[in-house]
């Protein structure tokens, strides 16, 4: 699979790469059409269908139909953004360095790109390294805390999301509105992403 917004440069790297790990044959497909196809959407029919993939390092998003893709755009968002805001925002915040690791199990465990008042809020106490006087200390976090701190990133998504739609041709749209938005990826198990 590669990305929609590789070049011709990229794609044959990548080809060159897998030849060179022993392949006897190489075929390149485009991300979205991947996990449409894995999503089980009906992309040979005239139908719209539209995939939202968040991987750790890009977004792929892709309005797809007629077994080609109508409309599509990449954005470095990802999983890994993510986690670099939650790295960034602990730090600005609360003075107290962590890790990816750290980042990755905040997110999986308290991670939303939504507060939603009503819900039960989740909270998670971690460590990490106190950045004036360089000793370990513990902070408790809350998925509000969260969501604040990955917010710009949900909303690269979600602008890459409006800008694929506003391409598409308006019996495709229509047709998604209809049917709904497929998320796949790591990144879409993110709660309330939806």
């Amino acid at each position: 699979c590669v990305p929609y917004g590789s070049t011709p440069v990229e794609r044959r790297a990548i080809q060159d790469a897998v030849e060179s790990a022993g392949a006897r044959e190489v075929y390149l497909i485009y991300e979205p059409m991947a996990a449409a196809i894995g999503a089980n959407l009906p992309v040979t029919e005239a139908t719209g269908s539209m995939v939202v993939d968040i991987g750790g390092g890009t977004t792929e998003v892709g309005v797809i139909s007629l077994g080609g893709i109508v409309s599509a755009q990449s954005v470095r968002v990802g999983g890994d953004t993510m986690d670099e805001a939650i790295i960034s925002y602990i730090r600005k915040n609360n003075n107290l360095y962590i890790g990816d690791s750290t980042a990755e199990k905040i997110k999986k465990e308290i991670g939303t790109a939504l507060f939603i008042p009503s819900d039960e809020m989740k909270k998670m106490s971690i460590k990490g390294r106190d950045a004036i006087n360089g000793i370990p200390r513990e902070i408790e976090l809350t998925e509000k805390i969260i969501a604040e701190s990955i917010g710009d990133a949900i909303m690269q998504i979600v602008d890459t999301v409006k800008l694929v739609l506003e391409k598409a041709p308006p019996e495709l749209s229509s047709d998604i509105a209809e049917n709904g938005i497929v998320l796949t990826g790591g990144g879409a198990l993110l709660k309330h992403l939806d």
